[in-house]
């Protein structure tokens, strides 16, 4: 009897339990909003592949979901995408953000897998705890990756003496739920040509590049599919592939409200054709720009056209050979405004804004005017030296591109009295140094003989008439530019006699480094010319990149008529100025 008491108690509480349990789940279910397990429909994805000059590749993914139940609302935490797992070593960034508003960046975890073997996936944290969408309500956000060694480089086709470069990829995105439309776009690099193959394509071209698209509804998912697709440039150096092994930059902080850049960057070809030049990216208000090689020989730099802010650097690079490069320009230093009072500064630096090489290993070292000390810096790894009358900070960082985007801001202290310092204690220097000469002079010395080399007047006859072929031809080719612009030319026909000249004015400027390098080692008096000359040449390559600035910023109405009008009188005067220079210097020599 108590046994059977017993047994019927327990029922009654089960089945007490078990009617709360319903009741709570049915109150739950009544709801507007959803268990967070629910997940929202894919009702749209744009994957978008971009083959970057340089060799890396970028996939962008514009995703939008949507709550297409009837019920009430739900709430998505998370968000799970990939790629086939062949591609994991070859992923070197990935970031996600609001697609409304990039600068809101979104929690992403890497390597967290799909599900199911054979993927790479990374899961999208959504800020709050997730997003709520009601009946009928999407949000848009993108994932961003971009790869390295994802674009290689065969022998050169037929009928060209370009390479042929093959760009290896997902053709389209992994997901754990089906998506209702995916499009896909492929951007090719400008003025390259598409080797069509057998995958639907459908075809334009725009801007000296061809879009390749598709659309696949709706998209399965854990889709598992990958595209070998051909790519030819145009002329040899209409795309590269290269990598940057080490990127070392140096920001000096003048007093003068101007800062000075000096980045040496090692470079190594992976193109299977000889490149002649390399074409990088600078910040916007970069001046005074010059490139030097490894033996600190001067490298000619020219505006790229087709990109804003682009130069393109005379460097011949044979497949997989390594060659060092400096650059050097100024910028001015418009952040360096005062704080609170007079001695305190600011400086802020983005570092990767317009680099669109991704250097494995990069070094920044900040160094400030004598004087100067640091208040605070980012909280990075950083190591300050301290001399006697200066300050300098340095850090590392492992593949740093633009994506990162790093804006990093430095405060110091510097007083103006500081700007003197230098020169008296060199005037003095000299006053003590002076003296003592004097006091040591007790009788004139002999006259040192002074062995003089003459140069073979066929030498210097040949380097006169190289140069004046070579500043014929440079002139034909703005003529070309011009008649191009005006339409008097085909776009086609001026990029056959463009790659002509270009590559005879490179053929003379080879002839002229080494006559330049014989006539120097022959005295002082013809060295001297010739650095005269270098640096007549250099202000006359920065001049010239000054004044196409300030055609950009006229045209895109930073600058007022007037301005325009003032800044290309100055830069007139300083071009006729530099180019007697450079006519004074011929003159001598032909002499």
């Amino acid at each position: 009897m108590h046994t059977r008491g017993y047994n019927l108690k327990t029922i009654t509480l089960f089945l007490l339990i078990l009617f709360l349990s319903i009741t709570s789940i049915s109150l739950i279910t009544t709801r507007d909003v959803k268990a967070a397990s629910l997940q929202a429909q894919v009702a749209q994805i744009d994957h978008v592949i971009t083959p970057i000059y340089g060799g890396l590749l970028l996939i962008n993914d514009t995703i939008r979901i949507f709550n297409n139940s009837t019920t009430g609302s739900t709430i998505v935490e998370n968000f799970s995408i990939g790629f086939p797992l062949k591609y994991r070593s070859n992923l070197r960034l990935s970031k996600a953000f609001n697609a409304e508003n990039p600068e809101v960046q979104l929690n992403l975890i890497l390597d967290t897998g799909l599900g199911i073997a054979g993927y790479y996936g990374v899961t999208v944290i959504f800020p709050n705890g997730g997003i709520t969408l009601d009946e009928g309500q999407s949000y848009t956000f993108n994932v961003v990756f971009l790869f390295s060694d994802l674009i290689s480089s065969s022998t050169e086709t037929a009928g060209t003496t370009a390479s042929l470069f093959t760009a290896d990829f997902p053709v389209f995105p992994s997901l754990t739920q089906e998506a209702l439309t995916c499009n896909v776009t492929v951007i090719l690099p400008e003025n390259t040509e598409y080797a069509p193959n057998d995958f639907p394509f459908d075809i334009t071209q725009k801007d000296e590049r061809y879009y390749l698209n598709h659309t696949q509804s709706p998209l399965p998912r854990f889709t598992h599919r990958s595209l070998l697709l051909d790519f030819i440039p145009e002329t040899v150096d209409s795309y590269a592939s290269f990598s940057a092994s080490k990127m070392n930059r140096e920001v000096r902080i003048h007093t003068e409200n101007r800062i000075s850049i000096s980045e040496q960057i090692l470079l190594r070809s992976k193109t299977t054709s000889e490149l002649n030049k390399i074409r990088l990216s600078l910040p916007e208000d970069a001046f005074n720009i010059s490139a030097l090689d490894e033996q600190g020989k001067i490298l000619g730099v020219a505006p790229f056209e087709d990109e804003i802010n682009t130069y393109e650097i005379s460097l011949n690079l044979a497949e997989n050979q390594s060659r060092s490069l400096r650059l050097v320009y100024d910028f001015p230093n418009e952040n360096n405004s005062p704080q609170q009072n007079l001695q305190n500064y600011m400086l802020t630096l983005n570092l990767s804004e317009n680099l669109r090489i991704m250097p494995e290993v990069f070094t920044l070292k900040v160094i400030l005017p004598e004087g100067a000390t640091f208040h605070s810096f980012p909280q990075q790894a950083f190591n300050i030296q301290r001399d006697v009358f200066q300050e300098t900070i340095s850090t590392t960082l492992a593949n740093l591109t633009w994506l990162q985007n790093e804006q990093w801001s430095f405060t110091y202290s510097y007083s103006i009295f500081w700007s003197s310092f230098r020169p008296t204690l060199w005037a003095t220097a000299l006053v003590i140094i002076g003296s003592l000469i004097a006091f040591a002079w007790q009788r004139p010395k002999a006259p040192v003989s002074v062995t003089m080399v003459l140069v073979p007047h066929k030498t210097l006859n040949d380097f006169v008439e190289t140069y004046e072929e070579k500043k014929r031809i440079i002139s034909e080719l703005e003529q070309t530019t011009r008649k191009m612009r005006k339409g008097k030319i085909s776009r086609r026909r001026y990029k056959v006699r463009k790659t002509t000249l270009e590559n005879r004015i490179t053929s003379l400027s080879k002839k002229i480094m080494d006559l330049r390098q014989k006539i120097m080692s022959s005295g002082a008096k013809y060295a001297d010319i010739m650095r005269l000359l270098e640096v007549a040449e250099t202000e006359l390559d920065s001049i010239e990149a000054d004044i196409r600035r300030i055609e950009i910023r006229f045209k895109r109405g930073e600058i007022s008529a007037q301005t325009h009008r003032r800044l290309l009188e100055n830069n007139s005067r300083r071009r006729e100025k530099a180019k007697m220079t450079i006519d004074g210097a011929l003159l001598r020599l032909r002499e």
